[in-house]
């Protein structure tokens, strides 16, 4: 089989097209990254001064998010950097309050993943919450800081599936470490359970893999990456673990879900 996990480092040719690559790459960063400064800086703070209604300003923030995740996406794509095809949009595109379930190998996932969502509650650190670039974006979108504390951070979860909104869970923490099996943190199951809502599995595919953890931007591969995203069906959670205690639930939930995945991705 033909080897395509060809980075710089293992001295693969640098082609027209390689170098060429190297060159949008590095283009879709810096349109990302001034993209993300203008969002900061003017959009969102001129947002806060004329919408007052926190909703509607949540609202609008999650739908901004959304579409300049899939123009970054498509502005890849029309680059000839990366091509994908998704498999089941229409399903991330229907979601209602649910906890949508990934695996993560590229550090592009959660823009492919929100790209295609609507009313996204994202999970994020607490420091890039307080960050004076982010934290604007963060407040305006109301998205979930995890300030340390996991029983806080369970309650705010189910709130916003109750509310109606999504979750994006990528349950191996950060992105899947070269040739190393992970195994999933619980912590998507247990807010499942609590609320009651369902569960969407989804499986990534990157080949050749690209921008895995400990990779740089300018490690580019031998070949286009092409992510493939396929959206399977629901997990009805009051059905299938309703009757279980907590603790065993949230554990067999969490195990279901990494096989499934890796079934699906035949790891």
């Amino acid at each position: 089989m033909e080897n395509l996990d060809i980075g710089p480092r293992t001295k693969a040719p640098w082609t027209i097209g390689r170098s060429i690559r190297l060159v949008t790459t590095g283009l879709s960063f810096l349109f990302f990254g001034i993209g993300g400064l203008i969002l900061a800086l003017v959009y969102f703070p001129l947002m806060r001064l004329f919408v007052w209604d926190s909703d509607k300003r949540a609202k609008i923030s999650q739908a901004s998010v959304h579409w300049a995740f899939r123009l970054f996406i498509e502005f890849m794509q029309l680059m000839g950097t990366v091509s994908y095809e998704i498999h089941g949009a229409e399903k991330l595109k229907n979601c209602r309050g649910t906890v949508v379930v990934a695996n993560h190998p590229s550090l592009l996932d959660v823009v492919f993943m929100m790209a295609f969502m609507r009313r996204t509650r994202a999970v994020v650190k607490n420091s890039v919450a307080t960050n004076p670039f982010m934290g604007g974006v963060i407040r305006s979108s109301n998205y979930i800081p995890n300030t340390g504390d996991p029983e806080a951070l369970i309650q705010a979860c189910s709130d916003a599936l109750s509310e109606g909104a999504n979750l994006c869970v990528f349950p191996e923490g950060s992105r899947t470490p070269i040739g190393q099996k992970v195994k999933y943190q619980r912590g998507f199951s247990y807010v499942a359970l609590k609320s009651k809502a369902p569960v969407l599995v989804v499986t990534i595919e990157v080949t050749p893999p690209s921008l895995r953890k400990g990779e740089p931007w300018y490690s580019i591969p031998a070949k286009k990456s092409h992510w493939i995203i396929r959206v399977h069906d629901v997990i009805d959670t009051a059905v299938d673990y309703g009757n279980d205690r907590a603790v065993i639930g949230a554990r067999r939930l969490a195990l279901d879900v990494q096989n499934k995945i890796e079934k699906e991705l035949q790891v």
